[in-house]
């Protein structure tokens, strides 16, 4: 006749007493329940099985298992550290890592800089000549204007000495007054009695010559005139421009 394991149970405490079937059954539920959570706990039975197995019969745990499970806290904490480290290690590569790019970009500012600062230095150098310049043609224009008369006083007394004698001094030795007075064009009539009409021949013929080459001479002076005009007008245009 079979019996099932149950069945057996029931009959060893009924036949035992009722002074020792108490505490089987109490060693029995302790043993179902560290069963359960062996079965529950199943993951974390590999890493710290005398934290769950090792409870005394009262249901406190043993000395040895406390022990354990402060090792396992302060290997915890080891390693919380130690992550703790190795984070702050990183975030320092990190920062190092983003502030090695950024030094191109500090010397390409400091570069602008220093071009800047040089466009400066340049643009006001440029202001310095141009002031200098100013000032120079400024009194270049002045020296000239003043010495423009005196030189042309000069110039005219230069001309008048390098212009040939009248041929009328050769033709009258004797009336040397005629030729003077045919160069200032003041001739009396009182001389022009005492001629033969041959001279006065001469002296019409001379006449006709001099207002020819005065003709061509007033010409090129005129010319002359108009050019230096030009250059006087673009003169003040360009201290005008100087002066605004």
């Amino acid at each position: 006749m079979h019996l099932d394991a149950h069945g057996l149970t029931q009959e060893k405490i009924k036949s035992s007493g009722p002074t020792t079937a108490e505490p089987q059954l109490h060693a029995q539920k302790n043993e179902r329940e560290s069963i359960r959570q062996k079965l529950a706990l199943g993951s974390f039975f590999d890493d710290g099985p005398g934290i769950y197995t090792s409870c005394s019969k009262s249901g406190k745990p043993s000395l040895s298992s406390r022990l354990q499970s402060g090792m396992n806290l302060q290997i915890c904490f080891v390693n919380d550290s130690g992550s703790d480290k190795d984070s702050d290690a990183d975030d320092s590569k990190t920062e190092t890592s983003l502030d090695t790019p950024l030094s191109p970009m500090s010397k390409q500012s400091s570069s602008y800089s220093d071009r800047d600062t040089t466009e400066e230095e340049s643009e006001s150098l440029d202001d310095m000549d141009f002031l200098t310049r100013q000032r120079k043609l400024q009194a270049e224009a002045k020296m000239a204007l003043a010495m423009a008369k005196p030189m042309a006083k000069m110039q005219v007394e230069v001309e008048k000495q390098n212009r040939k004698k009248s041929p009328v001094a050769d033709l009258l030795p004797h009336m040397p007054h005629i030729s003077e007075c045919l160069m200032k064009r003041s001739l009396k009539p009182t001389d022009l009695r005492d001629m033969t009409i041959g001279q006065l021949q001469v002296i019409v013929n001379d006449l006709h010559s001099q207002i020819e080459s005065l003709n061509e001479e007033l010409v090129q002076l005129l010319l002359i005139r108009d050019e230096l005009h030009t250059e006087q007008d673009a003169m003040l245009v360009d201290i005008e421009d100087l002066t605004r």
